[in-house]
């Protein structure tokens, strides 16, 4: 077909042409691209470019050949920009690996922070304060238990209990109420409310 041809193309030619070369370049895109569905969007990709340039392109070989070698570099252009794609997709997936270990890093250190800032606050109880909130929180003893060990009674230790929680919430909350996974200590607290 020579460039005057092409230039009067009719669009049951276009058809005739689309028909009879779809096949076979959609198996010249799967020697690049090695996947039907690309391979067939690429070669639709060539077919309707060509049919809005078919006014301007003057053919210098058949039609097959130049579908053939349009083709392959539509191929070559995809395999670039779908390069191009990975490798940003690689960059921005090694970026938001670092910031998430950027973030976890800072929130164990703000986790440890806080966790020695609770450990101070229960260091500034009155001692037998501390002992009794510390079997209770930590070691998990029953209020008798505490009692018992203390050699004082269960309204003592409970107390002893509601000055301590309520001390340690009092501070706490002015550093940060939204912290409550600390060595268990903060779900007390904040269930003793």
């Amino acid at each position: 077909m020579g460039g005057e041809a092409s230039k009067t193309l009719h669009i049951d030619e276009f058809e005739t042409m689309f028909r009879r070369n779809h096949q076979f370049l959609c198996a010249v895109a799967m020697q690049y691209v090695h996947d039907q569905f690309t391979a067939e969007d690429i070669v639709q990709d060539f077919f309707i470019d060509f049919w809005q340039r078919r006014h301007t392109i003057q053919l210098t070989t058949s039609f097959e050949a130049y579908a053939r070698r349009a083709v392959k570099y539509k191929c070559i252009d995809f395999l670039r920009k779908s390069a191009v794609t990975e490798k940003r997709n690689l960059m921005l997936a090694a970026l938001e690996k670092e910031q998430e270990d950027a973030n976890e890093l800072e929130n164990n250190e703000i986790k440890h922070q806080r966790y020695i800032k609770i450990v101070e606050l229960i260091q500034k109880l009155p001692e037998s304060r501390q002992n009794i909130f510390i079997m209770h929180a930590v070691d998990n003893m029953s209020y008798a238990e505490i009692a018992m060990k203390q050699n004082i009674s269960i309204n003592t230790v409970k107390t002893q209990l509601s000055r301590a929680y309520s001390a340690l919430r009092n501070h706490l909350t002015l550093i940060c109420v939204a912290f409550i996974h600390c060595q268990g200590i903060f779900k007390f607290i904040l269930e003793k409310k």
